[in-house]
């Protein structure tokens, strides 16, 4: 009993090692299979973060230069807001000056206007009264080329003739114009003999309601004039002459008692 118990015994301890052998060489090669799964595992682990490295790193280089773009994209749209800013101050000049001149236009417009307006209101009246002086000079001729007046004598050879004819003592004639130029005027009234008139840069002529000279009177017209006469000529002097070159026709008035009508000759006594 003893023996088979020893024999048991023994062969239950190489079992057990045998047991304990294959468990070890299982656990040894579990041990080598499971290191080498690691060392995939880390070296596709290392692989991926190399990738990932790769990766981070182009993207880094893609943002820089995406970076770097919008910076000079940035600086870009400053440098064009800078000069709009500028081309809308130098617009904004440029409109209020032109708005000034234009403002400047109008007013010197409007005071031209004024003026004018000024300078022709002036010009109608000083015609008006120009018309008025030649429409009261022509009445005036007409009505005393109506009545009759003394007629003064022709001086003759330069001698004085009667109390009228006294040196520097101003007379009058209405007549019609014979002869005229700018040195005398040969005058003759109601048949009288001829007065012949000097006429002098300082006679006042006057045609018609106007200022002219003596050579624009016309022959027949009809003239009012003052003379004097010369104290060493002894020649009459003209010094205002009113000539009217048009004047229109009247039927003649009755003549009283001892005067003929102008014109006309009174009959020899």
């Amino acid at each position: 009993m003893s023996f088979r118990a020893g024999w048991l015994l023994a062969g239950a301890a190489v079992l057990t090692l045998g047991t304990a052998c294959e468990e070890r060489d299982r656990g040894t090669q579990g041990q080598a299979s499971g290191q080498s799964t690691v060392n995939d595992q880390v070296a596709q682990a290392q692989s991926r973060t190399e990738g990932a490295f790769d990766s981070a790193r182009k993207a880094q280089e893609q943002a820089s230069d995406q970076q770097k773009q919008a910076a000079s994209a940035q600086q870009e749209l400053q440098d064009k807001q800078r000069a709009y800013q500028e081309a809308q101050a130098k617009a904004q000049s440029a409109a209020q000056k032109a708005q000034q001149s234009q403002q400047s236009a109008q007013q010197q417009t409007q005071q031209a206007q004024q003026e004018a307006q000024q300078a022709q209101r002036q010009q109608s009246d000083a015609l008006a009264q120009q018309n008025q002086q030649a429409r009261q000079q022509s009445e005036q001729l007409r009505q005393q080329s109506q009545q009759p007046v003394a007629v003064a004598p022709a001086p003759q050879a330069h001698q004085q003739q009667g109390p009228q004819a006294q040196k520097g003592t101003e007379q009058q004639i209405v007549g019609e114009v014979l002869s005229a130029n700018d040195d005398e005027l040969l005058l003759s009234s109601q048949g009288e003999p001829q007065l012949r008139l000097q006429v002098s840069p300082q006679t006042q002529v006057m045609v018609d309601g106007r200022q002219a000279s003596a050579g624009e009177i016309q022959e027949g017209s009809q003239v009012r004039a003052s003379y004097r006469t010369d104290e060493q000529s002894g020649e009459p002097q003209a010094v205002r002459i009113e000539a009217t070159s048009q004047v229109q026709p009247m039927a003649p008035a009755a003549p009283e008692s001892g005067q003929s009508t102008p014109g006309s000759r009174q009959p020899t006594q």
